[in-house]
């Protein structure tokens, strides 16, 4: 049985692109029913896992640098995070079936290269605005030829990351524990340099700090009579790969909220922390409403609005493809049954 499930996180049909939000001005309709806190069922108490998830993040990140250093992978740095990113969309699915990480090491260079390609793709029929953002860290994958030396590099970066775990961090099906921790941010961190670090003044936030800002910045002032409710705005003018973010779903959920109820945007000037950004959202299931621009948020005020409306092209391309597919599918099935016909009248 393979228990590779591309579909776990995707909705029946492929949604278009949520209206356009104006803070601070009401929020559109959300695409589900609104709630706040009291009229939202009851859950029971979230339990987090046991261990550090973020010390757990950190030792996949360092054996995939490792690993990619070790075995002079050169400066295209996209090409492990992209691998990381497309192992983190995928889920088991059957948990107590065989085992998907064996299953995928069991591939030829050919298959593992496809079964990449195709989680892209896959994803990308759901929510192709945010696949798009993350182009730098999948377009690699659009080279007729792997070379050798390339082929060798994904698989060794595949085993690394499987091996340090990392199915234990985003393999679960409750988004909540999926987001305990930013897999995706020690892994771009660790396979740049840190004078490209430097350069783009790129510093993430650790995840103590990060939940405690959350929470801050949701609440209030500490103690301050304000709840969130559903369909406020949430964002971040230098989100790097998505940190606040993540610990602000995490805040929400645990006060009974669900993230898909809000809206939520974040800008990046680089373009690598943009692309796991969108990866991210995916990952931590932010929902329907979700931006992500690479630009500077200082340079650019506008830079949100851009990627919405940047979004919405990128849908319409989508759902003109799909159009043109069903369209190439149905005329083969005419063709199969004339085929049929044919036969049974000869």
């Amino acid at each position: 049985m393979t228990q590779l499930d591309l579909f776990a996180a995707l909705e029946e049909e492929p949604k278009p692109i949520p209206a356009a939000f104006t803070a601070p001005k009401a929020p559109p309709a959300p695409s589900r029913p609104t709630l706040t806190a009291a009229a939202t069922p009851a859950r029971p108490h979230r339990v987090k896992p046991s261990g550090d998830p973020h010390g757990h993040a950190m030792r996949v990140g360092e054996a995939v640098a490792g690993v990619w250093h070790r075995q002079h992978g050169g400066p295209h740095i996209e090409v492990p995070i992209g691998i990381v990113a497309a192992l983190s969309l995928i889920r088991q699915k059957d948990g107590s079936g065989p085992d998907l990480k064996a299953q995928i090491l069991a591939q030829d260079r050919t298959q593992l290269i496809a079964m990449y390609r195709e989680i892209w793709s896959t994803h990308w029929m759901h929510r192709p605005d945010l696949i798009d953002r993350a182009r730098i860290l999948h377009e690699w994958l659009n080279d007729e030829e792997i070379d050798d030396h390339r082929a060798y590099l994904v698989r060794a970066v595949t085993k690394a990351a499987l091996a340090q775990g990392l199915f234990d961090l985003t393999g679960h099906s409750d988004p909540y524990l999926r987001a305990q921790t930013d897999v995706l941010s020690p892994v771009m961190t660790l396979v740049r340099s840190s004078g490209a670090q430097q350069g783009l003044g790129e510093y993430h936030t650790p995840a103590p700090i990060a939940d405690a800002l959350a929470a801050g910045t949701i609440v209030g002032i500490p103690f301050a009579v304000k709840e969130p409710r559903a369909g406020e705005h949430i964002h971040d003018p230098a989100a790097g790969s998505g940190g606040l973010l993540r610990s602000a779903a995490q805040y929400l959920r645990e006060h009974d909220f669900d993230p898909a109820q809000f809206q939520w945007s974040m800008v990046d000037i680089d373009e690598i922390a943009a692309a796991c950004a969108a990866v991210n959202s995916i990952i931590w299931n932010l929902g329907p409403r979700v931006t992500v621009a690479c630009a500077d948020s200082i340079a650019n005020p506008n830079a949100v609005e851009e990627a919405m409306e940047h979004a919405r092209a990128v849908f319409a391309h989508r759902d003109e493809m799909l159009g043109k597919a069903r369209i190439i599918a149905a005329l083969r099935q005419t063709e199969h049954l004339l085929e049929q016909a044919s036969a049974i009248a000869a």
